[in-house]
């Protein structure tokens, strides 16, 4: 035994000069002592004993080496997936059975950051096994490395246990790209003092060209005159999705406004913590109950073949029309536009320079009005045109 104890443990039959050794216990009993009584025979010749070894089968070996370790990648981004391939080998010459391999994925001050694990792997004498690991890195440390262990509950007896690891190193390039947001209402954008619907769909996307994704409500916050709008909360009718390709998170925003200005501020962050530009990330608009034109002229201003009538609608009214005279009162041509042929805000609408007969008009000054109608008000706005050819 180890502690150098001898037991008697039984006598060896041989057969064919070979005996058995498999009532013995290897674990218990490290080395043996074989005892021989030999006779001499009637002639008086003593026997000989001219060899004696013991057969065995050895033990597993497992192991692995840079040969067959490898990643896809040297350096990946945040966000980004490396890939870690190995081979396993049993180079010994009995069966590897129920014994784990764990992949720890370590930072650079060796702090465990993941880890992956094999459990009741087998290895056939002689034989290999292949392993894959997928890691994506999503903090800012820099260098990492994944860090190969076999066997660490010592379930398989082996000579050595200095090949049952193994490091591989990896670098990963911070994310410092900021994401960028765009905010439309009711699927138009907004230009800063615009008039806007009182019940708008507000419309947050933000892209972010780093791989990582966007999965939570903490990248979009949204601030309305500085007052936060919480997700979640009933009155704020305010939802959200998610996508791995951009834009990578929406947020449909749908309030009921009173009438006044207003200051939509929106912070989109992604997980590296890069901030969108405040300067798309803002906008003020107004909500009027009123319907009213604003800013009516047409342009260009004289023209020759066409010209586009411009104005600004606090509300959609049900229909507008745009009346156009010679200077002596006698109407020409008129344009009629009705409720879903109109936009909050700024609206544009071309004129082709001919009459209600599609003839050409001539060069001179003329006189168009502008009409809106809602219910049972009508306002309208006079204004001058000059043809010139």
């Amino acid at each position: 035994k180890s502690d150098l104890q001898i037991d008697s443990l039984g006598t060896l039959n041989l057969t064919n000069n070979t005996a058995a050794l498999d009532f013995i216990n290897p674990e218990v009993y490290q080395k043996i002592k074989i005892k021989s009584y030999f006779n001499a025979n009637t002639e008086g010749t003593s026997p000989e004993l001219s060899s004696l070894g013991v057969d065995y089968v050895g033990l597993p070996e497992l192991g692995t080496n840079y040969q067959v370790v490898g990643v896809n990648k040297d350096t990946v981004l945040a966000g980004e997936n490396v890939n870690l391939t190995f081979w396993v080998y049993n180079v010994g010459e009995a069966n590897a059975d129920s014994f784990n391999v764990i992949v720890n994925v370590l930072n650079s001050n060796n702090i465990l950051d993941t880890s992956y694990r094999f459990n009741s792997v087998s290895i056939s004498a002689g034989g290999k096994l292949k392993f894959d690991v997928s890691y994506t890195p999503y903090g800012s440390d820099t260098d990492k490395k994944f860090f190969v262990l076999i066997d660490t509950d010592n379930s398989v007896k082996e000579y050595f246990k200095d090949n049952n690891f193994f490091t591989k190193s990896f670098y990963v390039q911070r994310d410092i790209i900021s994401p960028a947001v765009k905010i439309t209402f009711d699927d138009a954008e907004v230009i800063y003092g615009d008039f806007v619907s009182n019940k708008p769909d507000i419309k947050i996307a933000l892209s972010d060209d780093s791989p990582i994704p966007i999965t939570d409500t903490s990248a979009v916050k949204i601030y309305l005159n500085e007052m936060p709008v919480y997700y979640g909360v009933t009155q704020n009718n305010i939802s959200y999705l998610t996508s791995p390709d951009n834009p990578k998170f929406i947020a449909n925003y749908k309030p009921e406004l009173e009438d006044g200005d207003y200051l939509l501020r929106v912070v989109g962050k992604d997980l590296s913590g890069n901030i969108a530009d405040s300067a798309s990330s803002e906008v003020y608009f107004v909500v009027s109950s009123e319907t009213k034109l604003h800013q009516v002229y047409n342009y260009p201003n004289p023209f020759s073949d066409e010209t586009y009538f411009t104005f600004r609608l606090s509300q959609i009214p049900q229909e507008i029309k745009i009346k156009i005279y010679t200077i002596a009162g006698r109407l020409i041509k008129e344009i009629v536009r009705n409720s879903s042929e109109l936009n909050y805000d700024l609206n544009k609408i071309l004129w082709n320079g001919r009459d209600e007969d599609g003839d050409i008009i001539a060069n001179g000054t003329y006189i168009y009005k502008v009409f809106i109608k809602n219910q049972d008000k009508v306002e309208s706005v006079t204004q001058k045109l000059v043809i010139v050819k």
